[in-house]
């Protein structure tokens, strides 16, 4: 009598495994990020990360100031 097979003993083929070995050229990675530092888009994300801290600044006080009272 032959017992049935264990499902867990044998990876199944016909799903995707769950992770991708990925790489990437180190030189390719610092000029892409070079590239994207001397943009005009990562100044204005740098700009408007400013005026946002400058917001949450802006209401943090209005908040100290009402506690206050």
């Amino acid at each position: 009598m032959n017992a049935p097979p264990d499902p867990a003993a044998k990876p199944r083929t016909d799903s995707p495994t769950p992770f991708t070995d990925v790489r990437y050229c180190l030189p390719t990675l610092l000029s892409e990020v070079k590239r994207d530092r001397a943009s005009a888009t990562f100044a204005m994300e740098k700009l408007d990360q400013a005026a946002i801290n400058l917001l949450f600044q802006q209401h943090l006080s209005s908040r100290d100031d009402d506690t206050d009272h």
